[in-house]
C-alpha cells in the first residue's frame, strides 16, 4: 500500500523582508515620478516616458508579490519532495530527499547546528526559529552532506515515521509540536 499525503507552508516574513518591500514601493514610485517628469521635459519622447514609469509600477508589483514564499512537502513511500512556490506563480523544486537516508532527525534548534559545518542549509520552513521546525541531516547526491529545515504537520510527520531510522531520531517525532496541525 502507498502512503502519500502533502502540506503547504507559508514562509512568514520578517522585518528584513518588510524593510525590502517598503524599499521597492520606494523606488518604483521615485522612478515612475522621474520618467513622468522626464515625459513633461522632452515631450517628443513623451510615449516611451510613460511605458517606462508604467513599467516602473508594474516591476515594483512584481518584486514584492515574488516575496510571497510558500514550501509544499510532498512525501511519498519515505521519498520526500520539496517544492518552492513563489507567489503562487512559479514552481520551483528544491530538493528530493528518502527518509530512510537520514543521519539524524528531531526538532530544530539553531544552536545545535552553530558549529557544525555542511555544504548545503535548506530552510523550507515558516521560520527557523517557529517552535514546529525540524532539521534532517542527510548525505544528498548532488548536494553533498546538508540540513534540511522544514514545519511538517503531524500527518507529514506520521507518513515519514516509519521511514526515518530509529538511531537518527526516528522515534523523537511529537517533541516540540505546539499545535496539532
Amino acid at each position: 500500500m502507498d502512503s502519500y499525503c502533502e502540506y503547504i507552508v507559508k514562509k512568514r516574513n520578517g522585518g528584513k523582508e518588510l524593510g525590502l518591500r517598503a524599499l521597492i514601493i520606494v523606488a518604483a514610485i521615485a522612478l515612475f515620478i522621474i520618467f513622468m517628469m522626464l515625459g513633461f521635459v522632452m515631450p517628443n519622447f513623451s510615449m516611451i516616458t510613460i511605458l517606462l514609469a508604467a513599467g516602473s509600477l508594474y516591476g515594483g508589483y512584481i518584486l514584492i508579490t515574488n516575496m510571497s514564499v510558500e514550501y509544499e512537502y510532498i512525501v511519498t513511500n519515505g521519498e520526500m519532495d520539496i517544492d518552492k512556490i513563489i507567489a503562487k506563480r512559479r514552481r520551483k523544486r528544491l530538493i528530493t530527499v528518502n527518509a530512510r537516508t537520514f543521519e539524524r532527525f528531531g526538532p530544530f534548534k539553531e544552536s545545535d547546528h552553530a558549529g557544525e559545518t555542511y555544504s548545503n542549509r535548506v530552510y523550507a520552513c515558516t521560520a527557523p526559529d517557529d517552535p514546529g521546525c525540524y532539521f534532517a541531516v542527510l548525505t544528498h547526491q548532488t548536494m553533498g552532506r546538508i540540513l534540511l529545515v522544514f514545519s511538517p504537520n503531524d500527518k507529514v510527520l506520521e507518513h515519514l515515521k516509519s521511514y526515518i531510522p530509529k538511531q537518527a531520531g526516528g522515534n523523537a517525532l511529537y517533541g516540540n509540536r505546539p499545535y496539532g496541525n
